[in-house]
């Protein structure tokens, strides 16, 4: 009798603890699903802002003349030319504004040049010659879209020797060569060395 007592004791105690470990097995379940879930939205957002930061791509451009804070600046891709002029300071009191395009989209390594108030820029238009670039990679000034300003910076290269360099430009259209410097006169094949230095023809 004691030992019927004991078998059908032991049958309940291995019946309760099948009990709980199916009720355990069942509940852990969904846990493990919720924290594959959990990694799976984590490794989602890691890719995501991964792709973000590749897709927020950045370009170099230069911005001189009359602007408060000429220098290099670095831009998203695609800003505007208003957006240049705000992070160098704004305006000179002297700039033209008129002919500058401040809804133009900026490229990496562009130059903007915001002329003095009734500046001369070889009669183009503002709009263009400013988002021209005319500083190279380099570091060397385009003869063929230069402003009067950056052609004084070239060494051999004054204030009457930049305005002719503008009129030939107006009369004649670019420079070919070197060579054709010398149409303009009071240029000769030392200056010519010295002007290749800090210039280049494209």
């Amino acid at each position: 009798m004691k030992d019927k007592k004991k078998i059908i004791g032991s049958i309940i105690i291995v019946f309760i603890l099948a009990v709980f470990t199916v009720i355990g097995y069942v509940l852990s379940k969904p846990e493990k699903a919720n924290i594959k879930e959990e990694e799976i939205f984590v490794e989602n957002v890691k890719s995501t802002k991964k792709e973000n930061v590749k897709l927020e791509k950045e370009i170099t451009v230069y911005v001189n003349g009359e602007v408060k804070n000429p220098g290099v600046y670095k831009l998203k891709d695609n800003s505007r030319v208003e957006e240049l002029i705000k992070i160098s300071g704004g305006y000179t009191s002297n700039a033209d504004t008129c002919k500058l395009n401040l809804a133009k989209k900026l490229k990496d390594e562009d130059y903007i040049y915001i002329e003095k108030k009734g500046g001369n820029n070889g009669g183009a238009d503002n709009s263009e010659v400013s988002t021209n670039s005319v500083i190279g990679a380099d570091g060397k000034i385009d003869l063929n879209s230069a402003s009067k300003e950056e052609l004084k910076s070239i060494p051999g290269i004054g204030d009457v020797t930049a305005q002719k360099i503008l009129d030939y430009r107006g009369k004649q259209g670019i420079f070919k060569n070197f060579e054709d410097l010398k149409a303009i006169g009071r240029i000769g094949d030392k200056t010519i060395e010295k002007i290749k230095e800090k210039a280049e023809i494209r």
